[in-house]
């Protein structure tokens, strides 16, 4: 995928030479954001982060908060679906493009899938549902069920994130950005209640963690208390923090819909000075 993504990127800017358009699409900094997310995965699954995260619950969770709260918004950031489509051959660019019509069977299910309250629902019940006991435990146990794990956590914070940072393909109408914070900030409750949960519990929620060495010098009940708190503080900041940024981006375009007001007032006070000075 970063290989397609560079190729279409790389094609996106010659065609701007030439032309002079799509600026927009193939920044730098759209570059360096997936980019940044592929790399993000890198070090949350393939690196000694995944080693410690059987070994510690505070090396797990930062792993999930790495993948769900870095790697899914930093990829859509980079705007992807228009930039890989340019790395492809030109009928299967037209092909895949084809699905994406209006009246398609494909567009109205991937539509439906992704209404912002489904996205929502769907990536909560299922972060929230893996920290159940019995499902954590059996995730450490058993490689596959771990990788099940990492995989649902990993595509539905990418649609928890889809209507927040509003990338292509355009499905819906864009979210106006104080729908967006309450989005983001409708998650703080349900992750502080788990992670509040798992901090304070005075007995051992995950058994795998009794079970294995300890390491750093935590006793399985600190390490409890720890990766709770990681979840509940660290998740609740980030989401926070992305509903801040939202809001500054809000003000941000409101004063340029403001300027841009402005100068067209000026311009149309010009003209008709103009045309009274002629006649």
């Amino acid at each position: 995928m970063g290989t397609l993504y560079v190729v279409g990127w790389l094609r996106i800017r010659r065609k701007l030479a030439i032309t002079g358009r799509g600026h927009k699409l193939a920044s730098g900094w759209r570059l360096a954001a997936y980019l940044g997310g592929l790399g993000s995965l890198l070090l949350a699954l393939l690196s000694p982060i995944d080693v410690l995260g059987n070994q510690l619950l505070i090396m797990h969770m930062v792993q999930h908060k790495i993948i769900v709260m870095g790697a899914a918004p930093l990829l859509w950031l980079g705007d992807p679906f228009p930039i890989v489509l340019w790395a492809l051959p030109v009928l299967l660019r037209r092909s895949i493009g084809g699905l994406f019509e209006r009246d398609t069977w494909f567009r109205r299910a991937i539509t439906a899938i992704t209404q912002p309250g489904i996205c929502w629902l769907v990536f909560v019940f299922t972060y929230i549902g893996w920290h159940e006991p019995s499902m954590y435990d059996l995730a450490l146990r058993v490689p596959w069920v771990h990788n099940v794990e990492h995989i649902t956590f990993f595509l539905t914070a990418m649609l928890f994130w889809y209507p927040v940072v509003n990338s292509a393909p355009h499905l819906h109408k864009a979210l106006p950005y104080w729908v967006r914070i309450i989005y983001l900030i409708a998650f703080v409750p349900p992750n502080a209640i788990a992670g509040i949960s798992i901090a304070t519990a005075t007995d051992i929620i995950y058994p795998h963690y009794a079970a294995v060495p300890h390491v750093w010098g935590f006793t399985a009940l600190e390490d409890q208390a720890w990766g709770g708190a990681i979840m509940w503080i660290w998740s609740s900041e980030m989401m926070i923090q992305a509903a801040v940024i939202m809001l500054g981006v809000s003000f941000y375009q409101e004063k340029k819909r403001k300027l841009a007001r402005e100068r067209h007032q000026q311009a149309s006070q010009a003209a008709k000075q103009h045309a009274v000075s002629a006649a």
